[in-house]
C-alpha cells in the first residue's frame, strides 16, 4: 500500500497526461495485487479476534465481487497490451519518425560480431548510462504522441480505466491500512518498554460498570523515556468501588500529581481503541468521551482573565459529560484566593457527581479529599525521613493538609533564619 501511494505521489507531480496514467495504472497494479495476496495470505493464520475474521471475510468477498475482479482483469490486460507495443524511432537530420515496428532487422548481433577482432583484453568501457529522470523531456513527449497515434486502441483503453476508477481505493481497506500500521508501532513501542521490567496487559473493558482498576500503571511517555536513559519508572495502582467516581489527587508540588493525571488518561484512551495498557492487570469503563482541564498559559489577546478563562472551560466540560464521559482536571482555580478556589470546587464536583461521571481531579484544595462518599482521596507521597525528597508514589489515602513549603526552604536555606544569619549587620 505504502508503494501504491508513491506511485500515486509521483502521478501527481509529472507534466505529461500519460505518464501520469502509467503511474496510475501502477498504483492500481499494486493495489490489486496486494489485496489479493493479502487474502490469500490471511486464510492460512489461524485468527480469533472478531475483528480480524470479520475483516477477512470482508476482504475475500471483496476480492471474489464483480467489480474488483473485472479491475484486476482490465488491469492486467491493459499491462499485456503496453508490454506488446514495439515502434522504431528512424532519426534523421532535424527531425525523426516513429514507426510501427514491423521485423525490421536487428543488427546488434552483427555490430558485436564485427568489432569482436578488434577487442584488446581490458579496454575502457564508454557505455554511458540513461539518466533515470522522474520527468520526460519534450523529445520523448513528443515520440510518446507518435507512439499514441500508432496504438490509440489500447491508450483509448488507458483514458477510460483513469477516467472511471478515480475512486477505486475502498474505505474498509484504506482505514485497515492506516490503523494496522498504528498497531503494530504501538506494539513494537510497548517491546521497548517492556524491555526494562515493565508490563503491558489488555484489560477487561464495560461499559456498564465504572468499577475500575490497573495495578501497576505508568505514563507511557515517561517510561519510554526513562527508558532511553536507563533509568527507573514508577508504577502506581488505583481502583474504584461503588458508588466511589472521583479521584481528588493532592500532595506536594512535583510530586507525581499530574503524570499519574495523564496516565489515568492514557490508560482509557488505549484501551477504548483495542490496545495493551500500561500495567498489569487491569479494568476499565468504556467512556463516550475524555474531557480534560489542564492549565494553559493565559492568553492576553482575548482580554480574559485566568479564573474567567477556568471558569468557561470548565462550563463547556460540564455541559458535554454525561453520565458516560471521562473527566480528568489538573490544578484548576489556582490564580484566585483558596476560600474562592473551594467555593467554585465544590459546585463543580457536585454537578460532576450528578452526572455520575468518572473523574480524575488534581488539586491543591485538599479539603474536596473528603466532601462526599462518591470521592476517594489519593495522596503523591514523600520521603517520611526527608520530606523533601519525593517517591512519585499516589496512593489511596486521606489527604495529609501539608505544604511542604517549609521543608523545601530550609533544604534551599531560604527560610527567616537562614536568610537573617546570611545578611551582615
Amino acid at each position: 500500500m505504502g508503494e501504491m501511494r508513491e506511485h500515486l505521489a509521483t502521478a501527481g507531480k509529472v507534466y505529461y497526461d500519460y505518464q501520469k496514467r502509467r503511474y496510475f495504472l501502477d498504483a492500481l497494479g499494486t493495489y490489486c495485487e496486494a489485496v489479493v495476496s493479502f487474502a490469500q495470505e490471511l486464510l492460512l493464520v489461524s485468527l480469533r479476534s472478531r475483528g480480524f475474521t470479520s475483516f477477512r471475510s470482508y476482504l475475500q468477498r471483496y476480492i471474489e465481487s464483480e467489480p474488483f475482479r473485472s479491475l484486476l482483469a482490465e488491469v492486467q490486460k491493459l499491462n499485456t497490451d503496453l508490454s506488446s507495443i514495439t515502434y522504431t524511432v528512424n532519426v534523421r537530420l532535424g527531425g525523426f519518425t516513429v514507426r510501427r515496428y514491423e521485423d525490421q532487422v536487428d543488427y546488434t548481433a552483427e555490430v558485436e560480431e564485427t568489432f569482436q577482432k578488434f577487442k584488446q583484453g581490458a579496454v575502457k568501457n564508454y557505455k554511458v548510462d540513461f539518466e533515470n529522470r522522474l520527468q520526460m523531456n519534450h523529445i520523448e513527449a513528443k515520440i510518446l504522441e507518435f507512439v499514441v497515434r500508432l496504438y490509440p486502441e489500447i491508450f483509448t483503453y488507458l483514458d477510460e480505466l483513469y477516467d472511471r476508477n478515480s475512486d477505486y481505493l475502498d474505505k474498509t481497506i484504506e482505514r485497515f491500512d492506516r490503523e494496522i500500521q498504528f498497531y503494530i508501532a504501538y506494539l513494537e513501542y510497548c517491546e521497548s518498554i517492556e524491555r526494562t521490567g515493565l508490563k503491558f496487559c489488555y484489560p477487561e473493558i464495560s461499559n456498564q460498570s465504572k468499577e475500575v482498576y490497573n495495578s501497576e500503571g505508568f505514563d507511557l511517555a515517561l517510561a519510554h523515556q526513562l527508558a532511553i536513559t536507563s533509568a527507573g519508572t514508577v508504577c502506581n495502582d488505583f481502583y474504584l468501588k461503588d458508588p466511589e467516581r472521583i479521584f481528588v489527587v493532592s500532595g506536594p508540588n512535583q510530586g507525581g500529581k499530574t503524570t499519574f493525571a495523564r496516565a489515568f488518561g492514557q490508560i482509557h484512551y488505549l484501551a477504548s481503541i483495542g490496545c495493551l495498557v500500561p500495567g498489569k492487570e487491569s479494568r476499565l469503563f468504556l467512556f463516550d468521551k475524555i474531557l480534560t482541564h489542564f492549565e494553559k498559559q493565559e492568553n492576553m489577546a482575548n482580554l480574559q482573565g485566568k479564573l474567567q478563562d477556568d471558569v468557561r472551560r470548565i462550563h463547556e466540560i460540564l455541559e458535554e459529560a454525561t453520565s458516560n464521559s471521562l473527566i480528568i482536571m489538573n490544578e484548576i482555580f489556582t490564580s484566585t484566593t483558596l476560600r474562592d478556589a473551594l467555593f467554585l470546587s465544590k459546585k463543580v464536583i457536585e454537578k460532576i457527581i450528578q452526572r455520575d461521571a468518572v473523574c480524575l481531579w488534581v488539586t491543591f484544595v485538599d479539603e474536596l479529599a473528603s466532601f462526599s462518599h462518591h470521592v476517594v482521596s489519593l495522596v503523591s507521597m514523600v520521603d517520611p525521613e526527608d520530606p523533601t525528597i519525593r517517591t512519585f508514589k499516589v496512593l489511596r489515602r486521606p489527604a495529609a493538609g501539608l505544604s511542604y513549603a517549609l521543608s523545601l526552604a530550609e533544604k534551599h536555606e531560604l527560610t527567616f533564619e537562614q536568610l537573617k544569619a546570611r545578611i551582615k549587620p
